[in-house]
């Protein structure tokens, strides 16, 4: 039946559809149309994945790059097409082709990485990443390599502000900025699964806010949500 559908790309679990469907008695045809009635349409199906750039290639860039080559191609709606950095000189590409293959934590990545020194690209599981070299954000063309409304992850914490992170709009090619830091002034900071309901399609500027508050908001907000929370200490 999902082969007759007109579905955007997406990752579906036959099983769960198969289960659901047994455990309300549905039919499961007339189960699969419902589950999946939203992700069909011509313009779900056409809709393209959004350009992502990563400026700063830090630790927290480089465990983005793993995060989003690895989940392209599965439905998702990112693709990364560039890494901005500060000029260096020597073999950079190397050196930091070496340092995304290798994290004391999070272990080898699980894939393969080529570098074109050429095009000064890396080539990560397939995928062609243009590794850029800016002093300031306002100073780069992101169309000149092909990126269009691009969101550029901000992941060095040097601009926390509106006024700061404002900069990477005036690149041509730059459409949104988002933060891997808490940000200050009236940025909103967004927390995935807790207040992203709250996120404003005009808005240009988020932050992710901090990995303490990732790790700890989610239960907490589970848990004020069950049993309602009058103090505590983190």
């Amino acid at each position: 039946r999902m082969t007759e559908l007109n579905l955007a790309p997406a990752r579906i679990d036959v099983g769960k559809l198969v289960s659901a469907a047994r455990a309300s008695g549905s039919e499961l045809i007339a189960h699969v149309d419902e589950a999946l009635a939203s992700g069909c349409g011509e313009a779900k199906a056409s809709s393209e994945p959004a350009d992502v750039v990563l400026y700063g290639f830090g630790r927290i860039g480089r465990l983005l790059a793993r995060m989003l080559v690895n989940k392209v191609g599965g439905g998702q709606k990112a693709r990364l097409r560039a890494v901005v950095v500060r000029p260096k000189g020597g073999a950079d590409l190397a050196r930091r082709a070496s340092l995304l293959r290798r994290d004391s934590v999070h272990g080898p990545f699980a894939g393969s990485i080529d570098l074109d020194h050429e095009n000064n690209e890396f080539i990560i599981n397939g995928n062609r990443v243009k590794l850029l070299y800016a002093n300031a954000p306002e100073e780069i063309d992101y169309t000149e390599h092909g990126i269009n409304n691009a969101v550029i992850i901000d992941n060095t914490g040097k601009w926390r502000d509106r006024e700061g992170l404002g900069r990477h709009l005036k690149a041509r090619g730059a459409s949104r900025v988002l933060l891997t830091a808490p940000a200050k002034g009236d940025i909103p900071n967004i927390v995935f699964g807790v207040n992203s309901d709250d996120i404003d399609p005009d808005e240009t500027i988020y932050s992710a806010a901090s990995c303490t508050t990732n790790a700890v908001v989610p239960p907490l907000a589970v848990i004020d949500a069950e049993f309602g929370i009058q103090s505590g200490h983190i």
